[in-house]
């Protein structure tokens, strides 16, 4: 089964690349709206809401709702099972949500020029210049806050990727590669999808994604800062930061993990985080004079 994603930002996707693409693998192709879209109508929830979890933007009262954990647990549901459905390829930046314990995915950096962006935001929405390069800054803002909830220093880590799509030749026309650079490109690294194909257990990293996934999504309501890991059915989940009353916070975890469809067992621990001291204030306190009566 193939599994390619392409990492890329606002209006710096490599359309006629990816359309080349998932007709060589006979790939479904999930952009991250569509993915959104697919969430909100599968979990009941708003797009809206969605995008407010994805972006890092303001969701009243999720201090009590959770819903920010709500949302980000559906979305992985979501691309989970669209992983077991078929062969896969991910426009956007929500197929950062996949774990590394899932093995064979191609992963691609769409170095897309900021010139090209840029055209196409002013074309698509009659915007000038200026307005287009502030829309495209404000959404890498976002997206690097996204990074920030998945604990990641940046989405544009070239370690994170097997390869750095380079735009030599663009079409002045579509603004996108072009043909001659698109077949090329797909040629030279045939081997290199193949290779990273080989070998790997994918199904079962796969149904493992979908378990903790779904463990995740049932947990998701408690609000704690939870890791939770799959491994054939057996799920751990690792308390990251400090609770009141464990022994309960533990129960609690294991009596809804243990009701997801798929879980065989289900263990918990404590995190390194876990005993992390608080804030300690340095305060320069002098002895108060002694009042005269």
């Amino acid at each position: 089964m193939t599994l390619i994603a392409i990492t890329c930002g606002i209006y710096a996707a490599p359309y006629r690349f990816i359309d080349a693409l998932s007709t060589v693998y006979q790939c479904t192709v999930y952009e991250d709206p569509v993915l959104v879209k697919q969430t909100g109508q599968a979990h009941d929830l708003k797009t809206d809401l969605i995008f407010r979890s994805i972006q890092c933007r303001h969701i009243p009262f999720n201090n009590f709702t959770h819903d920010r954990k709500k949302c980000l647990a559906a979305l992985k549901v979501q691309i989970s099972q669209n992983i077991l459905s078929g062969p896969c390829l991910f426009s956007g930046t929500l197929s950062h949500l996949i774990p590394a314990s899932v093995s064979g995915i191609y992963r691609i950096m769409s170095a897309t020029p900021m010139q090209v962006r840029r055209q196409r935001a002013m074309g698509l929405h009659q915007l000038s210049s200026q307005a287009a390069t502030t829309a495209i800054a404000r959404s890498d803002h976002r997206e690097q806050r996204f990074a920030a909830q998945l604990n990641l220093d940046s989405l544009w880590d070239p370690a994170r990727h097997d390869m750095a799509l380079a735009w030599k030749k663009i079409d002045t026309t579509t603004h996108d590669m072009t043909r001659d650079e698109v077949n090329q490109t797909i040629e030279k690294i045939r081997p290199d999808i193949k290779r990273s194909m080989k070998n790997a257990n994918k199904n079962r990293h796969a149904v493992d994604f979908n378990i903790s996934s779904r463990v995740d999504a049932a947990l998701a309501g408690l609000g704690y800062h939870l890791i939770i890991e799959s491994d054939s059915g057996h799920v751990l989940v690792t308390l990251d930061r400090k609770v009141m009353n464990l022994a309960r916070v533990q129960k609690e975890i294991m009596d809804l993990a243990g009701a997801v469809p798929g879980v065989k067992s289900v263990k918990t621990k404590i995190g390194p985080n876990f005993y992390k001291g608080g804030v300690v204030r340095n305060l320069n306190l002098t002895t108060p004079f002694k009042r005269k009566t």
